[in-house]
């Protein structure tokens, strides 16, 4: 319940939400415990389905108002990331853009949490990309030249990944610059999703 919920009753924050729902749960109020719904759920569910639902799950009522009430102090802080594992695979998650988010871990999902990891991730994705369509409009000796050009400057950005200091940020840390040659750059930016190439020269 408390996860569906996105504060669409005024609640702001996640202990907000929590001190809400108590009340709705200590006072036995269905309609105050709706108002806290997303409204996307609340399109989904009507007040009577939801009304009916709350008369019928007592006992689960009940077990929820006794958690509440005895929720230890070191759980009352929200928890803003971490990692969990399902079938062996380790997902890290956070809270980003004020929703909780997977991060790393899902098959095929870049890793953005740094410049270097997202460099990397753009590297494999363009070695790995069909370049067949692209070769077919160019002369062989053209589509060589790019294809030899590319491989020559992946393969410096993967070494100059190796050495320290070599990823400049800016004073305010929202852009990273990794220059591979006189007049050429990378450059990335920081936004709520990871970190994001915004120019390539």
């Amino acid at each position: 319940m408390l996860i569906a919920c996105r504060g669409g009753g005024g609640a702001r924050s996640p202990e907000a939400l929590r001190e809400a729902y108590a009340r709705a749960l200590a006072a036995d109020d269905p309609a105050a415990a709706y108002a806290l719904l997303s409204p996307e759920l609340r399109a989904a569910t009507s007040k009577e389905a939801f009304t009916a639902r709350w008369k019928a799950q007592a006992a689960e009522r009940s077990a929820a108002k006794a958690a509440l009430d005895t929720l230890p102090p070191a759980l009352r802080t929200p928890v803003r990331g971490g990692e969990t594992i399902h079938d062996g695979a380790v997902l890290a998650w956070a809270q980003i853009g004020g929703e909780y988010q997977v991060v790393t871990g899902l098959p095929g999902l870049p890793d953005l949490s740094t410049p270097a990891s997202a460099i990397r991730a753009f590297l494999a994705a363009v070695r790995r990309a069909d370049l067949g369509a692209l070769s077919a409009l160019l002369a062989d000796d053209l589509s060589s030249r790019l294809r030899d050009d590319w491989n020559r400057r992946a393969d410096l950005l993967e070494q100059l990944l190796k050495q320290p200091g070599a990823i400049e940020f800016t004073p305010g840390m929202e852009r990273a610059i990794l220059r591979y040659e006189p007049g050429r750059a990378l450059t990335l930016e920081q936004t709520p999703q990871g970190w994001r190439i915004v120019a390539l020269q």
